[in-house]
């Protein structure tokens, strides 16, 4: 074949590829070739053709935006999901209400008598403060570990022990407001997926789920003796946690502009929003690699949080 004539056929070809090109990136984005990321917004009609804008980041749960409004779309999405989720303290309220109390569990062991529990209620009564089991430790009715074993069963969890304890590795898991308000201690994780996670004297599941869903980690939960859960929690707090900023925010759009700004200025390679009780907790990964679902706990550094509480329900 002649050389002219052959170079005609290539330019004709890729004419062609060009034009194929041009036409595929005017059909809409639910149509078009996967060359660019598609806007993770529902309603975005033209965010992949954005080519000035970040193909990497901000990502919100898995899915990038293509503008600052469609972040803000998402981030009320996951918001609205968040808030028809049953997590709330009128739910672990219900929960407690069907638990067979404390004290009926350590006299049907026989490790106390019934002159004894009453005795431990009456002081309770009192002081209007203290819990049961810490009455009947105070009058030497039963010590301390009859009482967590007794809490394991009425919870339907291990004991677990403060044993190979690294307040240090473990302050990243979850923001230090979510230890001080809900008395939860991140213990030590096992292999890359399994953080066990304890409390005192109850669990809460809210809480449990909302780690399991930001962390991408399997959490088991357990009942900690008292005076060994007083000394890790200490440790843990004295301990240095991911930036973490304490927002209220005025109603539900509020909450979702001032996401929306964080996520749009930290330029996120991953990001989650979760609900704890009446808060909304969004983590930002820095690092891609530390971004990883199911990798071990990030380094402080790696991370950094929001926690919000709403002025008022809209």
């Amino acid at each position: 074949m002649p050389v002219l004539m052959k170079r005609s056929l290539e330019r004709t070809s890729l004419q062609r590829d060009m034009n194929k090109a041009v036409s595929e990136s005017q059909l809409s984005p639910k149509t078009a070739a996967p060359l660019f990321p598609q806007c993770g917004n529902q309603k975005c009609k033209s965010g992949w053709m954005k080519l000035w804008r970040s193909r990497q980041a901000p990502v919100l749960e898995r899915k990038w935006a293509c503008s600052p409004a469609c972040m803000q779309e998402m981030v009320q999405s996951a918001i609205l999901r968040e808030v028809a989720e049953p997590n709330s303290h009128v739910l672990q309220k219900s929960v407690h209400q069907h638990r067979v109390p404390l004290g009926l569990v350590l006299l049907s062991r026989g490790i106390i008598t019934q002159e004894q529990l009453r005795k431990a209620l009456d002081a309770q009564r009192k002081a209007g403060a203290g819990r049961v089991g810490e009455w009947l430790v105070r009058q030497k009715a039963a010590d301390e570990e009859q009482v967590t074993r007794a809490l394991s069963s009425q919870w339907n969890c291990p004991v677990l022990t403060g044993s190979s304890h690294d307040p240090a590795a473990m302050a990243s898991a979850f923001p230090r407001l979510l230890v001080d308000t809900f008395g939860a201690v991140p213990l030590r994780l096992a292999g890359r997926e399994l953080l066990y996670v304890a409390f005192e004297d109850r669990i809460d599941r809210c809480l449990v789920l909302a780690i399991e869903q930001m962390l991408g980690l399997k959490v088991e939960a357990g009942i900690l003796r008292e005076s060994e859960f007083r000394r890790v929690r200490q440790e843990v707090l004295c301990a240095q946690f991911p930036k973490t900023r304490l927002l209220e925010a005025a109603g539900m759009r509020g909450l979702a502009h001032v996401f929306t700004s964080m996520l749009e200025e930290r330029k996120a390679v991953r990001s989650q929003i979760v609900r704890v009780h009446d808060y909304y907790w969004l983590r930002i990964w820095r690092d891609p690699l530390a971004a990883e679902v199911g990798s071990a706990l990030p380094a402080v550094e790696d991370v950094e949080d929001m926690v919000c509480s709403l002025a008022t329900n809209e």
